[in-house]
C-alpha cells in the first residue's frame, strides 16, 4: 500500500505518533474503533495498522466520543497507528484483489485507473560465476532480469527492471554485491508502466447461469445479506467489483462489459441512477474491506517472518445488519 497512491484527499500514513522505535506486536484491523483498540492493545500491540483512518480531516479531541476515546487508549499505551486507506485500495496486485481471485477473474483491468508507477532500467556487467542469478534480492522488490542465452555473451551488458520507487534500494544492492558491476545509470521507462487504481474487471473462467454465480458471491463473501439493484442477467461473464464505497463506479463497470457489479454503500438515488444498466449487487461496505484487511494481515506476517514481528487480526463487526419485520425487537 505505498502511500504515493493514496488519493488526494485522503488522509492514510501515521494517525497517531508514538516515541516507541520497535515493535514485536503489530495489530492489523478494518476500523479504528475504540472496541478494537482496546482489544489489541490489550494483547500488547506496540502498533496498530487499520484500513480506515480515524477521520478525513484533522479535528480536535474537544468532545468525549469515539474519536476522543480512540486518542486517549492509542496516547496512554504510546502506539503507533498506521491508516492504509485508498493506497491499499488501489493497488491492483494486492489485498484489494481478492475477490477476483476468489472467483477466478481473468483478463483483469482496473476500473478507474488513478495512475500509473514507471519501471526503472538498468545495466549491469556480471564479473563472477554466479553473477547476478545469485543476487539475493528481498520478496518485496519486483524486479524482472533481462538474460542473454548462451556462454560467449555471459559477461556482456545485461540489464533489469524494477519499479521506480523501488530502484535507490535495488541500487544501493547493487553496490554492496561483489557479483555485479553496474554499466551505466537507470533509465526511466515511460513503457510499460504498472498502472493502479480503483475497482476490478475481470471475466470468469467460463459463463455461469445467474443462481450459480450467486453461489459463488455468496461463497466468496462473508456476510448473510446484499441488496440487489436492477435486473439479474441469465448468464454472467464478466465481473466488476470495487472494494468500500463504489456506487459512482458502477456506470463505468457496466460500459466496460460488466454483467454483474459488487460494491458497497449504494444509496437510493444512486440505484436509480444505475438500475438499467445492469445488476448492481450491495454486498456491503465492511465485508468487503474486512477481507481485503485480513488478506494485507497474512501478507504482512508472511514478509515479516522470522524478524521477531508477531502479526495478528483483530476483527470489526458489521454495524449494519438485516432485521425481519417480526424480529424488530431484537
Amino acid at each position: 500500500a505505498p502511500p504515493r497512491m493514496a488519493a488526494s484527499w485522503d488522509r492514510c500514513g501515521v494517525q497517531v505518533a508514538s516515541a516507541a522505535t520497535e515493535a514485536s506486536k503489530l495489530a492489523v484491523a478494518l476500523d479504528p474503533t475504540p472496541e478494537t483498540l482496546a482489544r489489541a492493545l490489550q494483547w500488547g500491540a506496540q502498533a496498530v495498522l487499520t484500513h480506515h483512518p480515524l477521520g478525513k480531516t484533522p479535528r480536535l479531541p474537544d468532545r468525549l466520543d469515539t474519536h476522543h476515546e480512540a486518542l486517549r487508549l492509542l496516547l496512554g499505551h504510546g502506539a503507533w497507528l498506521f491508516a492504509a486507506h485508498t493506497s491499499l485500495d488501489c493497488a491492483p496486485g494486492g489485498p484489494a484483489a481478492w475477490l477476483a481471485d476468489e472467483l477466478g477473474l481473468t483478463g483483469r483491468a482496473i476500473l478507474d485507473p488513478q495512475g500509473a508507477t514507471p519501471r526503472v532500467m538498468a545495466f549491469y556487467k556480471e564479473v563472477a560465476t554466479d553473477g547476478f542469478d545469485g543476487l539475493v534480492l528481498p520478496d518485496h522488490l519486483d524486479v524482472d532480469r533481462m538474460h542473454f542465452d548462451g556462454d560467449a555473451l555471459r559477461h556482456a551488458p545485461q540489464a533489469f527492471t524494477c519499479p521506480e520507487p523501488q530502484w535507490p534500494e535495488m541500487r544501493e544492492i547493487l553496490a554492496r554485491c561483489q557479483d555485479v558491476s553496474p554499466m551505466t545509470g537507470a533509465v526511466r521507462l515511460t513503457e510499460p508502466a504498472e498502472p493502479h487504481g480503483f475497482g476490478l474487471v475481470g471475466r470468469l473462467p467460463e459463463p455461469m447461469g445467474f443462481e450459480a454465480f450467486m453461489q459463488a458471491f455468496w461463497k466468496a463473501v462473508p456476510r448473510s445479506f446484499a441488496t440487489l439493484v436492477g435486473k439479474a442477467p441469465e448468464t454472467v461473464r464478466t465481473v466488476a467489483y470495487c472494494t468500500g464505497s463504489g456506487a459512482s463506479l458502477a456506470a463505468k463497470a457496466f460500459a466496460m462489459g460488466a454483467d454483474v457489479y459488487i460494491t458497497g454503500d449504494v444509496t437510493h438515488h444512486a440505484a436509480l441512477d444505475v438500475m438499467g444498466l445492469g445488476l448492481t449487487i450491495d454486498a456491503g461496505h465492511r465485508s468487503l474491506e474486512e477481507e481485503m484487511t485480513r488478506r494485507a494481515a497474512l501478507a504482512i506476517e508472511k514478509r515479516c517472518a522470522g524478524q521477531g514481528l508477531e502479526v495478528r487480526f483483530f476483527e470489526s463487526p458489521d454495524p449494519m445488519r438485516a432485521v425481519l419485520r417480526d424480529q424488530a425487537a431484537l
